[in-house]
C-alpha cells in the first residue's frame, strides 16, 4: 500500500474535485487520476464516484476517508514539526497582507528577508475587506481588525495595535459643524460616511465596554488612499489609522473630527494554519517581529 496514494486520496476528497486537488497539489490532473485509479486497483473496490462537475466518495471510499483523514493530518503535523528543526529554512512561502498595509515598509522587509534566506521563494498577495475564506491557503496572513476575528481553525497571534481617528475634508462644516466634532455619538449616524466593504457601524471605546454606532453613506471604497481623496473632496467622513492621515492633516487638507469617545484601535494579528509552525514560516514571522519597530515608528 503506497502512502502517497492514500495522501492524494484524502486531499482530493477534501477539495471535492480532481481539478481542484491537482491545482492545489501542483501536479497534473492525469497524474493524480492515475494515482487514484492505482489505489482503487490495489483495494479492488471503487472508492470514488467521478462525475463531470464534481467528485464524491462511495460508501467504501467514505469509510476509508474517515479512517485516513486524522492519520494523514497527523503525518502532515509531524512533517511540519521536523521541518521546523531544519538548520536552514527552505521552500516556498505564501503571505497574505491587507491592502495598503505599510506597503513601503513591508516591501523593504520582504526584500531584506529574501536576501537573507537564499533558499526560500516568497509569494506576497493582498486582499481588501475582512480576512478572506481562502486565508487557509497561505502560510502567514496578516489581519487588521477592530473586532474579534471570526472563529476558524487558524491560530491567531496579536502583534500590535494601531490608533484610529475620524477625518473629514478641511471644509467639513457642511456635515459636522464649524467646531469639527460631535457632542453625541448618535449624531454620527446622520452624517455622510465613506464606508469600507461590509461596514455598517463604527466601534468606540468606553469604560463600560465597546459601543457600536450605526453609520451610512453613498460611497463604499476598499482602498483607504482613495477614501482619503474622497474625504478631501467633501464626500463624507472617513475612519482611518491615525498614521495614514497624519500627512494630510499637516498639509491642511484633512482635519480630525472630535468625538466624546475614542474609536477602538485596530489590532494587527497574524494567523496561520496548524499548531506547529514550519521553520520557514517561523523564520519569516520572526524576521518581521524583529523589525516591527519600523511600523511602530509610523504610528
Amino acid at each position: 500500500m503506497k502512502l502517497d496514494n492514500l495522501k492524494l486520496f484524502v486531499h482530493t476528497l477534501k477539495e471535492g474535485s480532481i481539478t481542484g486537488a491537482a491545482g492545489k497539489l501542483g501536479m497534473a490532473k492525469s497524474s493524480l487520476s492515475r494515482h487514484l485509479t492505482e489505489l482503487e486497483a490495489e483495494f479492488n473496490i471503487r472508492l470514488l464516484n467521478r462525475r463531470p462537475r464534481n467528485l464524491s466518495a462511495t460508501e467504501a471510499g467514505q469509510l476509508l476517508f474517515d479512517q485516513l483523514q486524522p492519520l494523514i493530518e497527523g503525518l502532515d503535523e509531524v512533517s511540519h514539526f521536523m521541518e521546523h528543526w531544519r538548520e536552514e529554512p527552505r521552500g516556498s512561502l505564501a503571505m497574505l497582507l491587507p491592502l495598503e498595509f505599510f506597503n513601503e515598509d513591508m516591501g523593504e522587509l520582504t526584500v531584506e528577508f529574501i536576501q537573507a534566506y537564499k533558499d526560500i521563494k516568497l509569494n506576497v498577495s493582498h486582499y481588501s475587506g475582512p480576512l478572506p475564506a481562502n486565508s487557509t491557503d497561505f502560510d502567514l496572513c496578516f489581519a487588521l481588525h477592530d473586532r474579534p476575528l471570526p472563529a476558524s481553525d487558524l491560530i491567531a497571534r496579536s502583534l500590535m495595535s494601531v490608533p484610529q481617528g475620524i477625518y473629514g475634508g478641511a471644509h467639513c462644516a457642511a456635515y459636522c459643524g464649524e467646531k469639527a466634532g460631535f457632542d453625541d455619538l448618535s449624531q454620527l449616524s446622520s452624517a455622510q460616511v465613506i464606508l469600507q466593504p461590509g461596514e455598517r457601524d463604527w466601534l468606540f471605546r468606553s469604560q463600560a465596554g465597546t459601543i457600536s454606532v450605526p453609520v451610512s453613506g453613498r460611497l463604499t471604497m476598499s482602498s483607504q488612499q482613495m477614501s482619503i481623496v474622497a474625504a478631501i473632496r467633501g464626500l463624507g467622513l472617513v475612519k482611518l489609522p491615525c498614521y495614514l492621515a497624519e500627512q494630510q492633516v499637516r498639509q491642511g487638507t484633512l482635519r480630525q473630527i472630535h468625538t466624546p469617545l475614542p474609536l477602538e484601535a485596530q489590532s494587527v494579528s497574524v494567523v496561520y494554519p496548524g499548531r506547529v509552525m514550519p521553520r520557514k514560516s517561523r523564520a519569516l514571522l520572526e524576521f518581521i517581529q524583529d523589525n516591527i519597530g519600523r511600523l511602530h515608528s509610523k504610528i
